[in-house]
């Protein structure tokens, strides 16, 4: 049997090596300097540079979605972590690493600067500066997209990537585990999308009001619509991250997984609300 016990993890970390692979790539063509002009040209001059892209674009999608679900299976294992504080401390770094993820995520359709990429470059802008006392410089360390275009973001990127390696593999794992036939069935699926599905791309200077963020950011989106942007952007996002690294240390932890069930019961309808809107 290929799904058992413990294959999610290294399956997710197969996506990982993927988009990292190929994100290298993509980088050769990309420059900061002229961002869309440059995503254009991925596909223009680099040699089969739309497989290329398309096959970063999914293959970090998928790492985003599985480590998400690799964190949420790992929770019938909260009795177990909670014996020692070693196993509590790696699996609050485990549970940190998927908001460095979607950061990495993030940054990526920022980077691409067309209608999309832009919209959210701005609106990342705003909501970091509406956080109180470090709002400037939050914004100045990660988005920094009105005085310094598309850099800081490119750096961001990077350096989210790195962490991502680094804590889910050299901290949680202490050494790289993947079996070949699992790296190989990520590998299958993720050449198998990007051959038969291109990665998007809008035009730059499209109507805002038609402009939908990336997918894990139209539950947010839509609740701009209804809460002051520092509830409904910072601190909204903020509460299953907290509640997750939390969990090994409450005894019982019913109380916190309700809570987190609660909270996707609310964000679930929201993002379907903001795609069909």
């Amino acid at each position: 049997m290929i799904f058992r016990n413990g294959s999610i993890g290294q399956i997710t970390l197969g996506a990982l090596i993927i988009s990292g692979l190929s994100g290298f790539v993509v980088a050769y063509q990309y420059e900061a300097a002229i961002p869309f002009v440059s995503s254009v040209a991925i596909e223009a001059v680099l040699p089969f540079g739309a497989f290329w892209r398309a096959l970063h674009f999914w293959s970090s999608q998928a790492f985003v979605i599985l480590l998400c679900l690799h964190v949420w299976r790992r929770i019938g294992d909260l009795p177990k972590v909670s014996e020692t504080a070693r196993k509590r401390r790696r699996w609050a770094i485990t549970c940190a690493t998927v908001p460095f993820a979607i950061l990495a995520l993030f940054s990526g359709y920022v980077l691409r600067h067309d209608a999309t990429g832009m919209a959210a470059g701005s609106i990342a802008g705003h909501l970091m500066l509406d956080v109180p006392f470090v709002g400037h410089g939050l914004d100045r360390l990660l988005i920094a997209t009105t005085s310094e275009g598309v850099n800081r973001i490119y750096v961001v990127h990077f350096l989210m990537t790195i962490l991502c390696w680094m804590l889910g593999t050299w901290y949680h794992t202490k050494r790289v585990v993947l079996e070949g036939r699992l790296f190989l069935l990520m590998l299958a699926a993720s050449l198998l999308l990007s051959c038969a599905v291109h990665a998007p791309m809008d035009l730059p200077g499209q109507a805002s009001h038609l402009i939908k963020g990336p997918w894990f950011f139209l539950g947010v989106q839509e609740l701009l619509r209804h809460l002051p942007p520092f509830v409904a952007g910072v601190l909204f996002p903020s509460i299953p991250v907290a509640l997750l690294i939390s969990l090994p240390w409450f005894r019982p932890a019913r109380g916190p997984l309700l809570f987190l069930e609660l909270w996707f019961m609310v964000y679930i309808p929201l993002t379907l609300i903001g795609w069909l809107r």
